[in-house]
C-alpha cells in the first residue's frame, strides 16, 4: 500500500512545535523569529539511511531533478495534509520519512483510487482496512478519513517494522505484502533490500520514499527547490452531536456543500449517519471568532434535533409491514416506496429503509414544476412512471434524450404538481457531488464485462463505449482498459 517534541494538537490552527530558544538575551525591540517551516521541523525527525548511492534511488533522485513542476504540483495538498500526518508520526518516535509515504502513494489525494481497490491517501485496501479497524459502509469510507487512515496506516506500519526489524522491508512490505516480502528474504537468504528479487513495483517504491526524503533532507544538493509549507496544522474538527445532513450543516455554519466535502473526503451520502464517526472538517479559514471550534459546535447544537436530517434509516424487523412504518412515522407508503426506489411492497428482515422528514417531500413550485434528484437504479422511464407523467413532457422540459443515461445526483424537473410527484425525494437534500477519476485496469483471469462493471459501479455500456470495443468478444488476461469511475461512491 503507511523525534521532535510537538505542541499538542488543539481545535484552533496551531503551530506544531516551536522554534528553538535562543541562548541570546532578548533585546531592547523585541525581534520576530520565524516560525520554522515544516521541512525544518521534519528534517531532525528524519532517521533513514537514504541509500542515495544505490542505482535505484539515484534513478528516482534524478526523475525529480527533471521534473520540478513535481513538487509545486503538490504543494497545496502538503500544505493540508502533511502537518498533520508529521505530528502523529512524531508523537511515535518514528523516523519522520514516514509522513511523506503518502505522496509515493496517492500524491496526498484522499480520493485516489487504484484499480485493483485501494483507496485513499494512505491506499487501503479493504481487508487491511477492516484488519485496522476502519469504517466502510454506504455513509463513510475510514480508507478516506484523515485522521482515521493515518493512525491505522501507522498501527500497520510498526506492526510490519516489529516484524522485519528493519524499515526498508516494513516499506516493502507495505506495499507487496509481508508475506511476498518474507518469501524474498528466505529464498535470497538476506535482508538486505536491495538485494532481494521482488515485484517491479515495490523494487521502485522503496527507493522513491528514499529519494523524495533525500530531497527534503538536502534539497540544495540535489539543485531543487522545495515549496515552502508551514508547520500549521489546518484541520479543525468539530464532534457533531448527532447524525446531521451536510445541507443542514452547510446552512448553519454559511458554507458551500462543496467545501464541506472537499475538507471531509471520508462522507459517501449526504449526510453523517450514526454508523460512522460523527466528525466534521472544517476549512482553516472559516470564521468562527477566536474559538472556531466551540462557535461551530454551539451553532448546530442550537439545531432542534428533528430538523437536523431529512431523513432517517429504519432497519425492517420481523413482522413490520410498508404501511404499518409509513404510519410509524407520518408518512405516505408511496412516499416510502418512492423514496426506497421499492418496486412492491415486499421487504427483507434487515433491510434498511430510509424515512423522509418532512424537510424531504418536494412541494410543486409556483411554476408548476418539482425538482426531483436522480438515484441509483432511475430512468426516464421510472421517473415519468413515479411521477405520472410522460416521459416526452420529460425530454421535452430538460432538454435531454430520450435514451440518455441519468447521472446519480442530476436533477430533473418533473413538470405539473400532481400527487406522484409531490412524493419524489426532495431537492433540499443535497446529491453527493461526483468525483469520477480516469484508472487505467488491467483485466485478470475470469473477469467479464459485467464483472468490472459491478466491481466498479459502472454501466457495461459505458465501458464499451470508452474502449470502442465488441460487447461480445471475451477479455483477455492482461488486456487493458481505459474506466472512469466515481472514487466517492465507489
Amino acid at each position: 500500500m503507511v523525534t521532535n517534541d510537538a505542541a499538542p494538537l488543539t481545535a484552533n490552527t496551531q503551530r506544531l512545535s516551536e522554534a528553538p530558544e535562543s541562548d541570546e538575551s532578548p533585546s531592547s525591540e523585541q525581534e520576530t523569529i520565524p516560525e520554522p517551516s515544516l521541512w525544518q521541523v521534519m528534517r531532525p525527525q528524519m532517521t533513514l539511511d537514504h541509500q542515495t548511492d544505490e542505482k535505484r534511488v539515484g534513478q528516482q533522485l534524478r526523475w525529480l531533478q527533471n521534473h520540478p513542476e513535481y513538487w509545486e504540483r503538490l504543494a497545496p495538498r502538503m500544505q493540508r495534509y502533511l502537518p498533520y500526518i508529521l505530528h502523529e508520526v512524531s508523537e511515535r518516535n518514528l523516523p519522520a520519512e514516514l509522513a511523506l509515504l503518502p505522496v509515493i502513494e496517492s500524491a496526498l489525494d484522499p480520493y485516489a483510487f487504484s484499480p485493483y481497490g485501494a483507496s485513499g491517501l494512505w491506499q487501503f485496501m479493504r481487508p487491511t482496512a477492516k484488519q485496522y479497524g476502519l469504517q466502510m459502509n454506504s455513509h463513510y469510507d475510514g480508507r478516506r478519513d484523515v485522521i482515521a487512515s493515518t493512525h491505522a496506516a501507522l498501527d500497520f506500519l510498526e506492526d510490519l517494522h516489529l516484524r522485519f526489524d528493519d524499515w526498508s522491508l516494513a516499506l516493502a512490505a507495505y506495499n507487496a505484502g509481508g508475506g511476498t516480502v518474507s518469501k524474498a528474504v528466505r529464498s535470497g537468504k538476506t535482508k538486505d533490500f536491495f538485494a532481494l528479487r521482488l515485484p517491479r513495483e515495490t523494487q521502485a517504491y522503496v527507493p522513491r520514499l528514499l529519494a523524495i526524503s533525500a530531497v527534503v533532507a538536502n534539497p540544495q544538493a540535489f539543485g531543487i527547490q522545495l515549496p515552502p509549507v508551514e508547520n500549521v496544522d489546518p484541520l479543525r474538527e468539530v464532534v457533531l452531536p448527532s447524525p446531521f445532513d451536510v445541507a443542514v450543516v452547510a446552512k448553519v455554519l454559511a458554507l458551500e456543500v462543496a467545501e464541506i466535502y472537499d475538507f471531509n473526503p471520508a462522507l459517501r451520502s449526504s449526510q453523517w449517519s450514526s454508523q460512522s464517526p460523527l466528525r466534521l472538517m472544517l476549512p482553516s479559514d472559516w470564521d468562527g471568532g477566536t474559538d472556531p471550534i466551540a462557535e461551530a459546535t454551539r451553532r448546530l447544537m442550537d439545531i432542534a434535533p428533528d430538523e437536523r436530517v431529512a431523513w432517517r434509516e429504519v432497519i425492517v424487523q420481523s413482522g413490520d409491514t410498508i404501511s404499518e412504518i409509513a404510519e410509524t412515522y407520518g408518512v405516505t407508503s408511496q412516499t416510502l416506496k418512492v423514496f426506497n426506489n421499492l418496486e412492491s411492497d415486499l421487504l427483507q428482515i434487515g433491510q434498511t429503509l430510509r424515512v423522509p422528514g418532512p424537510s424531504a417531500i418536494n412541494q410543486p413550485s409556483k411554476a408548476g414544476k418539482t425538482l426531483y434528484v436522480v438515484r441509483t437504479g432511475d430512468s426516464l422511464w421510472k421517473i415519468a412512471k413515479q411521477a405520472d407523467v410522460s416521459v416526452a413532457s420529460l425530454v421535452k422540459l430538460n432538454q435531454i434524450g430520450p435514451r440518455d443515461i441519468l447521472r446519480v445526483g442530476q436533477k430533473v424537473l418533473i413538470p405539473g404538481a400532481t400527487t406522484a410527484s409531490s412524493n419524489a425525494p426532495a431537492s433540499s437534500i443535497e446529491p453527493v457531488p461526483s468525483k469520477v477519476r480516469k484508472i487505467q485496469y488491467r483485466v485478470r483471469r475470469g473477469d467479464s464485462l459485467s464483472r468490472i462493471a459491478q466491481r466498479f459501479r459502472i454501466r457495461v455500456s459505458d465501458i464499451v463505449s470508452w474502449n470502442n470495443m465488441n460487447p461480445e468478444r471475451y477479455l483477455q488476461p492482461g488486456e487493458g482498459l481505459t474506466l472512469f469511475v466515481d472514487v466517492i461512491g465507489g
